[in-house]
């Protein structure tokens, strides 16, 4: 069969024809187009259809002309003018001329589906209309077939007014479709075609060449997420599915994979015939609430972490008394289930007899907002009450209500006992002097335990209190918005004394190239070592959470292994480390190591260079305790402070070595733990004795203490 010239067809035909590409662009046009505008070939090819046929923005034809083309550009189906006034320009510049079209505009698509051009059919139907302008103001057309054209004109123009209602009708909507704010999308058909994507769609998912496309090809990264399989459980069942909080891995701008979390609804739509034509998108990118949602959740773990590490029991409760919070050691210490003691069961932990003073001193705080303190006998896992003191703190917001109550709990058994004992030994006068003073020796030294614990304690509800993080974070950033404004002004500041150097005075000179970034230094250097020190407490946290495990420990086989993992510092420093004879202990294993791993640690790092280094390690059995000593020959520590450097943060002599001051501070906590204690001799540039004193086996009250 002969193939068909469709070229010479489209020229041959009696009517007009033109096409356009999806930028409106003429591309081509026949013979009857020329005519009926007016025009030749070079003048329109190439062209801007509304260069080439200019008018009024704001007149009614042009607004109609341009909404056909939009709709037939965005829904990819034909589009008809019933009736538009359009005037075209004279040939030779002669001015322009009043014409009615009636038109069609066909989209034509390539073999991929995509738009490729516009088809107009245009008719010029001036003539018919002041003909029936005409017969409206005149008396000779007359008869029937005057009233057929005038009814058809009628007809013609009650369409298009129509048409000009819904096209309004279809913007507006369009518009709030396109500005809403939540994220909506309608697609079409088994394969899910998108017809409508408003902006908070295209922003969601990245990307705007969405309309014509099915999911699958314009979003290929959500396939293998079950998005589709989802998509078409909806279109077969006509059952709506509810997302909350979905995951869901989208492409950014860039390129790269972004994760974004979605509550959306895929909504089945139903045609007449009551079956699913298609499916309504619609939702809210939850990403950034589910952030701050993360971020509470971590800033919680934090408080968590510390008050984990801390040997206190802590809880804390509501404004109206509540208790609703409780840290690890004390489900550990009282071995009653999570949760159980939460609201006012708390209460029934205590002994019978404690149980009404506790009640009513409790009811005297919440009432007055006064601080909380008492000692009562609570319950021990092992089913034994021990003394212990009770102590709570409000926290208040700027208006000066009471937001929250966070309490200790520390267990004073053994310093009541010795306050008995104390007692029953004046009240005797059985006891000798020396056994007077022994009972006095202990009892200030549990007195001095007790003041420290408490001292920690309020650097805790100081830490509690306080955002750790979020206020660094902000210097952080804002030290980083010095610094480029600092930048901007030493440009400008160089500008300036190259070309008025006269402006430039000494103090301006000081303070941009020596004070601005040396305080900026000093600004930067604080914040980063503050950094560090938050991470090394949440280190340090973590690691205090662990519950004892007593077992037997050979300390001579402990010494060996730290001996042989230290063994590279040693040969670099040309340092011996001499074990002596020590005694065995049941204990945690664990602790034990970290706390002779740091001493001997800290002996290799501080030793004085330039002298042969010699660490020694010896130990005494006591009876019920055993004493070991970690003595070394360096630099030695200033006797004031001897204290100090067992607190957090301190660290004494020149500061020439790596660390937080957070590694005596963590020995001292662990043999605080292990019932035990530790403390310090030494002379500047003759070396440093450690001695520390641990019971042969775990006690009761080293939990607690």
């Amino acid at each position: 069969m002969k193939s068909i010239n469709f070229e010479a067809l489209f020229n041959a035909s009696p009517n007009p024809y033109v096409l356009l590409n999806p930028s409106l662009v003429i591309m081509g046009m026949n013979e009857a187009y020329l005519r009926a505008t007016m025009r030749n070939r070079e003048e329109l090819v190439g062209r801007n259809m509304f260069e080439a046929f200019p008018s009024d923005p704001d007149s009614e034809g042009h607004k109609q002309l341009r909404a056909s083309f939009e709709r037939v550009i965005a829904e990819k189906v034909p589009d008809h003018l019933p009736i538009i006034e359009y005037a075209i320009p004279l040939p030779d510049g002669q001015g322009f001329e009043e014409r009615f079209w009636s038109a069609t505009h066909t989209p034509l698509f390539n073999e991929a589906g995509e738009l490729i051009s516009i088809l107009q059919h245009t008719v010029d139907v001036t003539e018919l209309h002041q003909l029936r302008k005409f017969a409206q103001t005149s008396a000779l057309l007359t008869g029937p077939s005057a009233l057929i054209e005038t009814d058809m004109f009628r007809r013609a123009q009650a369409v298009q007014e129509v048409n000009q209602t819904l096209s309004r009708e279809r913007q507006h909507l369009q518009e709030l479709f396109e500005q809403a704010p939540g994220f909506i999308a309608a697609l079409s058909g088994p394969d899910h075609v998108f017809t409508m994507a408003n902006a908070a769609y295209r922003q969601v998912v990245g990307r705007g060449d969405l309309i014509g496309k099915p999911v699958r090809e314009a979003l290929p990264e959500v396939v293998d997420q079950g998005f589709i399989r989802l998509l078409d459980r909806v279109y077969r069942s006509g059952e709506p599915f509810i997302g909350r909080g979905v995951r869901v891995l989208l492409q950014s701008p860039d390129g790269q994979p972004e994760v974004h979390f979605l509550d959306f609804v895929y909504q089945p739509i139903f045609s007449r015939d009551g079956n699913v034509s298609g499916i309504f998108v619609q939702g809210h990118d939850v990403t950034d609430h589910r952030r701050v949602e993360n971020a509470l959740r971590e800033s919680e773990e934090r408080f968590r972490a510390i008050a984990n590490s801390i040997d206190q029991l802590i809880w804390a409760t509501r404004p109206d008394g509540f208790h609703d919070y409780y840290n690890q050691r004390w489900y550990e210490y009282t071995g009653v289930p999570e949760g159980s003691t939460d609201g006012a069961a708390w209460n029934g932990m205590f002994h019978p007899d404690d149980q009404e003073r506790a009640w009513k001193t409790w009811r005297h705080s919440l009432e007055t907002g006064e601080p909380y303190h008492i000692e009562y006998r609570l319950r021990h896992r092992s089913g034994q009450y021990r003394w212990v003191l009770g102590r709570a703190q409000p926290v208040r917001d700027e208006q000066g209500q009471i937001t929250r109550w966070y309490g200790t709990c520390t267990d004073i058994h053994d310093l009541k006992q010795a306050q008995d004992e104390l007692q029953r030994s004046r009240e005797q006068a059985l006891q000798s002097e020396q056994e007077t003073l022994r009972l006095a020796a202990m009892l200030a030294e549990r007195v001095s335990e007790l003041d420290a614990a408490n001292d920690e304690i309020q650097r805790f509800a100081y830490i509690v209190s306080h955002d750790l993080r979020a206020p660094l974070v902000n210097v952080m950033g804002f030290t980083s918005e010095l610094e480029n404004a600092h930048e901007e002004i030493r440009k400008f500041y160089k500008r300036v004394s190259e070309k008025q150097p006269d402006l430039v005075t000494p103090d301006v000179q000081d303070a941009i190239e020596t004070d601005l970034p040396e305080a900026l230094g000093f600004i930067r250097s604080s914040t980063v070592k503050m950094d560090k020190l938050i991470n090394a407490i949440l280190k340090l946290s973590r690691e205090g959470r662990r519950v004892l495990a007593p077992e037997p420990i050979s300390m001579n086989q402990l010494l060996e292994a730290q001996r042989h993992s230290l063994a590279h510092q040693l040969h670099e420093r040309g340092a011996d480390l001499v074990i002596e004879t020590v005694p065995d202990l049941n204990s945690d294993r664990l602790a034990v190591e970290q706390v002779f791993g740091n001493l001997i640690e800290n002996a290799v790092k501080y030793l004085e260079p330039g002298r042969p280094g010699r660490i020694v390690v010896r130990g005494r059995d006591l009876g019920l305790s055993v004493r070991y000593e970690i003595e070394d020959n360096g630099r030695g520590i200033d006797e004031k402070d001897f204290e100090r450097i067992f607190d957090l943060f301190r660290r004494s002599g020149t500061q020439d070595q790596q660390g937080e001051g957070i590694g005596l501070a963590h020995v001292r906590a662990l043999v605080r733990r292990l019932g035990g204690t530790i403390s310090v001799a030494s002379r500047l540039g003759e070396g440093s004795t450690f001695t520390v004193t641990l019971p042969k086996s775990i006690s009761m009250s080293s939990e607690a203490a």
